[in-house]
This record gives structure tokens, C-alpha cells and sequence, in this order.
């Protein structure tokens, strides 16, 4: 069953903790004005980084070129849940625009 990542609107910079395929890891999430796009970070629970700088784009597998053994086993995919096909801006991502982590078991 995919997940939802706990990302929330209208906050520039945060940090959650999310349970992705019965393993604790951390996100670091921020608002890159100059791009005008969401990027986040996945730690270990440990904080140890496993992949940083992964920009929430419509249409691909976030992250998925991630040849870290740590990195979550699965697709993450970000979905406009308005059907207009627009990436998130300040105000979408958790809400217009959901970010879902696929486990590899159920692919």
C-alpha cells in the first residue's frame, strides 16, 4: 500500500521522521525560492545522510538513481491530485500535490 510523505504547505524548512517499508528515516524538507520548487533530503534514523537534494518533480522516481543500499526499497512519485500536471508551489506540496513512497514488495 504506498504511503503518503508527511510533507506540509507553506513551511520553507522542517524536518519529519516517516516510516517507509518498516524502516525509520528522516526528511529534511525546504522551499527553494530561486527555483521555485521543493527539494528534500533522506537521512538515516541515525541522521546519517542516504541522499540529498531530491527535487519534487511531477512524472519521474524521485531519488531513484540512488545507488545507496539504505536508500528506501520502492518508487517515490509525486502526484497533482488536481489532474492539471503542475509541480508544486509553496502552498501544494501535502496538500494539491501528495508525495507517495511505493514499497518495491507491492510493485
Amino acid at each position: 500500500m504506498p504511503v503518503a510523505l508527511p510533507f506540509a504547505p507553506s513551511i520553507a524548512d522542517y524536518r519529519v521522521g516517516t516510516t517507509l517499508d518498516g524502516v525509520q528515516y528522516i526528511l529534511d524538507v525546504r522551499w527553494n525560492g530561486r527555483d521555485s520548487a521543493w527539494f528534500f533530503d533522506i537521512l538515516a534514523e541515525d541522521e546519517t545522510p542516504i541522499r540529498r537534494g531530491i527535487k519534487v518533480v511531477l512524472g519521474t522516481s524521485l531519488g531513484g538513481r540512488t545507488a545507496d543500499a539504505a536508500f528506501p526499497r520502492g518508487i517515490i512519485i509525486a502526484a497533482d491530485l488536481s489532474g492539471a500536471g503542475r509541480d508544486a508551489g509553496f502552498d501544494d506540496i501535502g496538500t494539491r500535490v501528495l508525495v507517495y513512497f511505493f514499497p518495491l514488495s507491492e510493485l
